[in-house]
């Protein structure tokens, strides 16, 4: 990066943090940590539907249903342990 680069980042930098300190603040943290309990209460959910359409003979819709709570663990970055 150059220095007229650098001045220019910095410029916008020091702008953002005098304008909107809370989004500064929000960005210089990262990702933000959440308590993953709504993820896993969305994929437990999705699981008892699942089960609820398996039972019930839907097996195309229990699957999909499956899925969804597969990829809400797996998105949150959840590990069986």
């Amino acid at each position: 990066m150059s220095d007229a680069e650098r001045r220019t980042l910095n410029e916008i930098e020091h702008r953002l943090a005098v304008e909107e300190p809370a989004l500064a603040n929000a960005l210089v943290a990262g990702r933000p940590r959440h308590h993953p309990a709504r993820s896993h209460a969305l994929a437990l959910t999705f699981a008892a539907l699942g089960l609820l359409l398996l039972v019930l003979g839907s097996v195309g819709p229990a699957l999909a249903s499956f899925g969804c709570a597969a990829t809400t663990v797996l998105l949150r970055g959840f590990t069986l342990r």
